[in-house]
């Protein structure tokens, strides 16, 4: 789908973006509008993303200047690096944990950072005030929402996980049953709540009686979230990274995000001259195939929290580095030849996106999660408060670069990105869908960037996804000459895994503003 409009533009969780619209209409600007949109998302997709959430980050470009939002969850002060029993740890399916204890239940969850993210952007970077942009998620709370499709189906795959936690049953269904599409649902403790946010500030949250409710509640249950973890918790303003593709220069989220490994991927892209492969199909999969898996291996060798510990960002990015991998990866395409391997997990997730634009030209690139879907299923009594599971987003094992600590941030897939070109702004990309969000936005901008193709192929066109081992998924659009030539360089296709994120893009186009859903969202853009 793709959509040509005028004055602003949204695309984000479907449900959500024509409230955004309505704010862009009274005047707000692109922050207003992305976070009155992530704010109602949190109502009505609780799978993707929710209050109890965390970030991700916002990359935004605001009156001239590309800046970021990181509120990024972080590690409970009593979490340590031995809290979860490691059943198996073999390398290639990576740490399973008994009775996934670090992805499910009060023990999985960490600090939240939705509101205070939100807040500090409408703060610093908006226009309205909190009241104003809560207002449609407080409305859907009290009043009622119908329920999309998406919100049944998730509800009807999970039911037997969601049926395990009695508030969250509460919550996810309907008189105790599974909700069918245009059902109307409810979230009145959650209006309640958020209405007192609305009065008093997102500190009411963090440090006052909905601070104290929330934590008795996970304590009262085995968890060991705090009051001085949530006191001390709050967002920050973060240099995005920033990186040089052909004529453009594109920023996004910094670590702990996936915006570094992006900013590799665009590097090496222009680099290793990937457009010299844009007519053939099978090396072209080979090329995004072996960029991709390379950024991995610079993550999981080298990727932490940087308040915790030293990575040297500067390496990573140095030309020394990128051209070697391009020139390795250069030499594998033509040769035919599959790069080394480093065997590590696959992870899911239940995440969201949102991409906004004003009349001034103003964008936003928001992403925000639960981590996995319907996070840690655990929902706040009397608060219709459904909390994250952001424990499940480091690794389980001790001595590791994404171990857990105190106070530590994980590693996240999330990267919303900004463009530009002579310091104005192009376009905004970013994408849901777990590990593949940064190898599908990297694999869009490589299109548009690299090879030149038009916006709307550059996103519905097929994508690769691995994580640097010997796996790969591809698109069946891919035909099958790429999977054949993938097989033969050495790869084991992974027929089960889908290759795709759910990418959601707007660029300025001398016709006007050109909002982009992923075609394999089946979503349509709104904007005026």
């Amino acid at each position: 789908m793709a959509a040509m409009f005028e004055y602003g533009a949204v695309v984000g969780q479907p449900e959500s973006d024509s409230a955004a619209v309505s704010i862009l209409r009274k005047g707000g600007n692109a922050v207003d509008a992305a976070v009155t949109a992530a704010f109602l998302a949190c109502v009505l997709s609780p799978k993707s993303c929710g209050i109890g959430g965390y970030g991700g980050a916002m990359t935004a470009y605001i009156g001239g200047e590309v800046v970021c939002v990181d509120f990024n969850t972080v590690a409970p002060k009593d979490a340590h690096d031995r809290m979860f029993r490691v059943t198996r740890s073999d390398g290639r399916f990576g740490s399973a944990v008994s009775g996934y204890a670090n992805s499910i239940g009060y023990k999985a969850i960490s600090v939240p950072g939705v509101l205070s993210g939100l807040a500090l952007a409408l703060e610093k970077f908006g226009k309205m005030p909190l009241s104003e942009v809560l207002a449609p998620a407080i409305r859907a709370c009290e009043r009622g929402f119908r329920v999309s499709a998406n919100f049944a189906t998730g509800v009807a795959r999970s039911e037997a996980r969601i049926r395990e936690f009695p508030e969250t049953t509460r919550l996810l269904t309907i008189s105790g049953e599974v909700p069918k599409s245009g059902d109307r649902a409810q979230n009145p403790y959650l209006g309640r709540m958020l209405s007192q946010v609305a009065d008093k500030g997102v500190r009411e949250f963090y440090e006052g009686r909905i601070a104290e409710r929330i934590v008795k509640h996970i304590q009262d249950n085995g968890g060991i979230l705090s009051r001085d973890d949530l006191a001390n918790y709050e967002a920050q303003i973060v240099d995005p990274v920033k990186t040089a593709c052909m004529e453009y220069d594109v920023y996004s989220s910094p670590l702990c995000s996936a915006g570094l490994s992006l900013a590799q991927m665009c590097a090496i892209a222009d680099e290793a001259e990937l457009d010299l492969y844009a007519r053939d199909s099978a090396r072209l999969a080979h090329g995004m195939v072996e960029i991709i898996r390379a950024a991995w291996m610079d993550r999981y060798r080298h990727f932490g929290d940087p308040k915790q510990m030293p990575v040297d960002t500067d390496m990573l990015m140095s030309d020394i580095n990128i051209g070697a991998n391009a020139k390795e990866i250069a030499t594998y395409i033509a040769e035919g030849k599959r790069g080394q391997s480093l065997l590590r997990p696959f992870y899911t997730g239940g995440t969201t996106h949102i991409c906004t634009i004003d009349a001034q030209s103003n964008m936003v690139a928001l992403t925000l999660t639960h981590g996995p879907g319907y996070g840690s299923f655990v929902t706040i009594p009397r608060m219709g408060l459904l909390m994250n599971a952001g424990m499940s987003r480091f690794d389980p094992g001790s001595g590791l670069k994404n171990s857990i600590a105190p106070g530590k941030a994980p590693i996240m897939n999330m990267c919303p990105t900004i463009v530009l070109q002579d310091s104005e702004p192009v376009l905004t990309v970013g994408a849901s869908g777990g590990t593949r969000i940064p190898s599908s936005v990297f694999q869009v901008l490589a299109r548009r960037l690299v090879l030149d193709e038009d916006p709307e192929w550059s996103v519905a066109a097929p994508r690769v996804h691995s994580e640097g081992n010997e796996w790969v998924s591809i698109e069946e659009e891919f035909g099958e000459a790429a999977p054949d030539y993938l097989s033969s360089v050495g790869y084991t296709i992974n027929k089960k895994g889908a290759a795709a994120a759910s990418v959601r893009m707007i660029e300025i186009v001398e016709e006007g503003l050109l909002a982009l859903y992923d075609p394999r969202m089946k979503a349509r853009e709104k904007g005026y």
